[in-house]
């Protein structure tokens, strides 16, 4: 498939099941999980010399035959435009690291199920990455055979677990990741006392795009867990899940205060976005997550059908800026975009 193939599929997280409104799931864009892996054998991506590199990307390529990972594609041979939009989909990440000599060697592997890819040389031989929407009750453990093994491909210590060059990661090799929407918080200037709290939670909150300005702005933020050496993964999920759940229920507090002190300013802002956004009017990409942030809030109190949050997730997807490029003869929203 080509850009402007993949650009016309919806991403997996964008997910035809209406949550309710009201809940924490409607604050949540989708739900990663990352496992990090090392093949056994060789020393960790930073420590191998090229010849060593290409022994492990053959060792993946291999291992990706084998498990329904039939898509590679070489980064070193994808134009910047490409890279981009990868990223915007969520399979490279927002802060990739870049080993010198390396970068020749870095592959992405994309799999017949849509939700789920794997990359090859970002840190770790071998990254496996999940997305779901909203907020999953329990994490996925995946079938790809010797994934989860012990005695499989992997580096695995009896004492330390899955082995990882990150040794935040040793253990299960498992990374969480969440897109939430805490504009209440951004609001009422208590963005920054979260993001402290959350530090010391061992969580951390970025904004959801870094490339891009207004996310942050717009309360669309990224957190992303530590590791958990100690714990399964079913028991490192639930417990870091109920400290997002503890942050998204700060979100709503505050959107209740918020409601109580400036209801009038609030709603005009609310109902004046959603029209803005139906006037199919330029808009940089800042001014869209402003308008879309508060129709979302819209959503959360009951104005609009929580039906709209999809539409939504899906306008702020192909409104990014590498998207809009590989659709040049589209605008940036549909005729008729609710």
């Amino acid at each position: 498939m080509n850009l402007l193939e993949w650009a016309s599929l919806l991403p997996a997280w964008v997910s035809a099941d209406v949550p309710e409104a009201s809940s924490l799931q409607a604050r949540v864009l989708f739900t990663r999980s990352i496992r990090r892996r090392n093949f056994t054998g060789f020393p960790f991506w930073v420590s191998c010399p090229p010849e060593m590199c290409s022994e492990v990307v053959t060792q993946a390529r291999t291992f990706a035959g084998t498990t329904g990972f039939s898509k590679p594609l070489v980064l070193a041979n994808q134009s910047p435009e490409a890279i981009g939009f990868f990223r915007e989909r969520q399979w490279l990440p927002e802060r990739p690291i870049t080993f010198p000599g390396k970068r020749d060697f870095k592959l992405l592997f994309l799999s017949s199920d849509p939700a789920e890819h794997a990359l090859v040389g970002e840190v770790e031989h071998w990254t496996q990455i999940k997305v779901r929407p909203g907020f999953p009750e329990t994490v996925d453990i995946p079938v790809t055979p010797g994934l989860m093994e012990i005695n499989g491909p992997f580096c695995h210590s009896s004492g330390y677990g899955f082995l990882t060059s990150n040794p935040t990661f040793a253990g299960s090799g498992l990374q969480l990741e969440w897109a939430v929407h805490l504009p209440a918080l951004v609001a009422s200037r208590r963005i920054q006392s979260a993001q402290q709290a959350m530090n010391a939670l061992g969580l951390e909150l970025q904004p959801l795009a870094l490339r891009d300005p207004g996310a942050a702005e717009a309360g669309f933020f990224r957190v992303l867990s530590r590791g958990g050496m100690k714990f399964p993964e079913e028991v490192w999920y639930q417990r870091i899940s109920e400290q997002v759940k503890s942050v998204l229920v700060t979100e709503t507090e505050a959107l209740e205060k918020w409601l109580e002190k400036d209801k009038h300013r609030l709603e005009d802002r609310i109902f004046q976005s959603f029209q803005l956004l139906q006037q199919e009017k330029p808009l940089d990409y800042a001014q869209f997550l402003e308008f879309s942030s508060f129709t979302r809030v819209g959503v959360y109190l009951g104005h609009f059908p929580a039906s709209l949050l999809a539409k939504l997730e899906k306008l702020r997807i192909t409104a990014q800026p590498f998207h809009r490029q590989v659709l040049p003869s589209a605008s940036m929203w549909s005729t008729d975009p609710f």
